[in-house]
């Protein structure tokens, strides 16, 4: 078993005396495995691949949807940008002497809670994240736990060439829920608390939402998932697309110890093996999954 590849346009071989780890993430690895003869059967025989084998690979594929708002900040609140308002001397000597004070801070605040469809209230099914930049607050909930599944597909038999991905977001009516949950309550912060005072809201009618004239945005629900349709972006946390899990079953691409079904020597370890994305950021699972991964290949042989 080995690897090729292509460097300074010159196509190279290079084999593995024990095994072949992919490593390329929850979008490369599947499009490797496919590449390789890895994958659905229909998929790869559409492109004129030879099947090696016939497993799930890029299904499963897991993508937390975030909806983000963006409002700004009014001017006259600007102080820094402006030089205007209430800064006093000793806050700006802690800035430009020692670097530190309130205003050398840059808030970054993290809100989680339920919906009304999570039944387990001891874990929140969303995460609001807000942070500050120049004039503008974001504040982009994420949809922690969801119910939609989407694909990874090749486009062409080009490594080159990224392979096709369907997030498949809100394929499901309850994550459709949750979101449009999550949405009201980013809304209703900066409409109905002390938030409303310092800020501007976009205006949905400039994205075609103009169904939420005369009331509060958040009390709009047709309004709210117009605004889901525009604004809806990845968490930047997928997985999935190699699915771990017990061989005797037909939705798992690698068995517990990272190893693809039915194949020699081969290994995937990245975030694409999760049967799940976790209820936060995917950083120290995928870091965790690469330590058990070189364990596992250690006790395999014998390596201290």
């Amino acid at each position: 078993i080995g690897v090729e590849f292509i460097r300074n346009d010159i196509e190279y071989r290079v084999y593995a005396n024990k095994e072949v780890i992919a490593s390329g993430g929850p979008i490369n690895s599947p499009q490797l495995l496919m590449l390789s003869g890895v994958g659905p059967r229909d998929h790869l025989q559409s492109l004129g691949i030879q099947v090696l084998l016939d497993l799930p690979v890029g299904d499963n594929y897991l993508n937390q949807p975030s909806v983000m708002l963006t409002p700004k900040v009014k001017p006259e609140y600007l102080y820094l940008t402006n030089e205007i308002g209430k800064i006093n001397i000793k806050q700006l000597s802690e800035l430009y002497y020692e670097q530190g004070g309130v205003l050398a801070q840059h808030p970054e605040v993290a809100l989680f809670f339920s919906t009304q469809s999570n039944k387990d209230k001891q874990w929140p099914n969303i995460n609001i994240i807000y942070r500050v930049v120049n004039d503008t607050i974001y504040s982009t909930a994420y949809l922690a736990r969801f119910k939609s599944r989407g694909t990874v597909r090749l486009q062409s038999t080009d490594p080159r060439v990224h392979p096709i991905l369907n997030p498949n977001w809100f394929s499901h009516p309850e994550d459709v829920e949750n979101a449009l949950e999550s949405t009201r309550m980013q809304f209703y912060i900066f409409e109905k608390t002390q938030l409303a005072n310092y800020v501007i809201l976009p205006k949905l009618s400039d994205y075609g939402c103009a169904m939420c004239t005369g009331r509060y945005i958040y009390e709009c629900t047709e309004g709210l998932l117009c605004y889901m349709k525009y604004f809806t972006y990845s968490s930047l946390h997928p997985g999935g697309s190699c699915r771990m899990g017990s061989i005797d079953r037909p939705d798992v691409v690698v068995d517990p110890q990272l190893r693809v079904k039915y194949a020699k020597n081969l290994r995937v370890c990245d975030s694409s093996v999760f049967p799940v994305v976790p209820n936060s950021n995917t950083a120290a699972i995928s870091i965790t999954v690469g330590y058990k991964c070189s364990q596992l290949i250690k006790d395999a042989y014998n390596l201290k």
